[in-house]
């Protein structure tokens, strides 16, 4: 799912103040929120009963953390200056005139300049790469690919009947639009990064975070599931 920012009609670079083109797929947010669904349905069910399990509350506070974590947390934002990540433990932030490359094989990878004597290698969780998709995508380009080469013979045929005057409208299609997800993200974020002048001397630095704030609830709703399965409570 792709939350795109207008795009500047007289070719200017993005602004660094506008909105972002947000990145996360409908899937990973709808397992998420079944994950907490579910949680929260374990923690009524084993912890309000006539009969408390403890391992049964502790493995739905698991699937809630773990829905939020792993599912809706993640994403991905494409802004005019630098790439935002949001993995599950992890928040980075690259400037553009710092990456490298951008590639969707079997995931979706940034790949940084080297600093300090290192490249950087980092993977987006939230643009997973799917080859089903890919192929169904390569199967709609193939077709508009004839419908256009029908149209065109088309075009010349009415061209020719009435002496060289009158052709059909020509369709409106962006070729960015029939691309797979993964693909579709690649080129946007290869257009931010050629459009930002930003010199690479002059841009931030990589900075890599850990979020504290997954890794903590995480953490701790592990720590209780193996203490109640040890029967610590």
């Amino acid at each position: 799912m792709r939350l795109k920012s207008p795009a500047p009609t007289d070719g200017a670079p993005a602004s660094p103040a506008e909105k972002p083109t947000a990145y996360r797929t409908i899937g990973s947010l709808a397992t998420g929120g079944l994950l907490v669904i579910f949680g929260v349905i374990f923690l009524f069910a084993f912890g309000l009963s006539s009969e408390s399990h403890p391992v049964g509350v502790v493995v739905g506070l698991l699937m809630i953390v773990g829905g939020v974590v792993g599912g809706i947390y993640p994403a991905a934002f494409s802004y005019g200056e630098q790439l935002v990540i949001r993995n599950p433990f992890r928040r980075i932030e690259i400037a553009w005139p710092r990456v490298e490359s951008v590639s969707a094989r079997l995931s979706m990878v940034v790949e940084t300049l080297p600093e300090e004597g290192r490249r950087g290698k980092y993977t987006i969780w939230a643009i997973p790469v799917s080859m089903h998709e890919r192929r169904k995508s390569d199967r709609a380009a193939a077709k508009q690919a004839r419908q256009a080469k029908a149209d065109a013979a088309r075009a010349a045929s009415r061209a020719g009947d009435v002496g060289g005057y009158g052709s059909m409208r020509a369709r409106h299609h962006d070729p960015v639009e029939s691309l797979a997800f993964a693909d579709q993200a690649v080129a946007e974020m290869r257009d931010r990064q050629r459009a930002c002048s930003t010199p690479v001397e002059q841009a931030k630095p990589t900075a890599v975070t850990w979020t504290w704030y997954t890794v903590g609830p995480f953490a701790v709703a592990v720590a209780l599931l193996v203490a109640a399965i040890a029967g610590a409570f």
